[in-house]
Formats: structure tokens, sequence, C-alpha cells
């Protein structure tokens, strides 16, 4: 089973997210929770607003995490699925 985070535009990468949200469109209550606290609440409006910031903020949280490098053996796995752990056969 699979849902969209945005069902408007689910195949284009935009901030239509963050429109959606404010219409209280959001998926799950910590979606609903970035709307109602006053602390993120400026991001959501600023995202849902002006596209170009949240295309800039979204590339420098993603160099941000690519220093953080990728953990493998016994501090981590790259999954083969995001919702199961490996299996490994030994």
């Amino acid at each position: 089973m699979s849902a969209f985070n945005d069902v408007i535009t689910p195949g284009k990468f935009d901030n239509m997210y963050y429109l959606n949200l404010k219409r209280g469109l959001g998926l799950l209550s910590s979606d609903h929770a970035l709307v109602k606290d006053p602390r993120t609440r400026p991001f959501v409006d600023l995202y849902a607003a002006d596209q170009a910031a949240f295309f800039k903020a979204f590339a420098h949280a993603m160099e941000k995490l690519a220093h953080q490098g990728v953990k493998t053996g016994r501090k981590g796995e790259v999954r083969h699925r995001c919702d199961a752990f490996n299996f490994i056969q030994g």
C-alpha cells in the first residue's frame, strides 16, 4: 500500500505539499503539526508562497545530508526496502 503526500501533483517535485498543508490536506498528524506549531508555521507559509525558497532550502538540506556519509556494516545498512531490515543469510 502506498499514499502520496501530495495528491494534486504527485509526480512533480514542487511546493504543492506546503500549499496542501495550508488547506488541511496533510496526510499524517506530523504534517498537520507543521501548520499548527508556531515554530514551524513560518516555514510552511514561506515554502507555500515561494517555490524558489523551498528549492533553495531543500538543496541546502541535501548538501548537509551528503556530508553525513552512509552507515554500513555494524553501524547501519542501506535498505533494499525502506520499511524492512535487509535479510542477511549466514
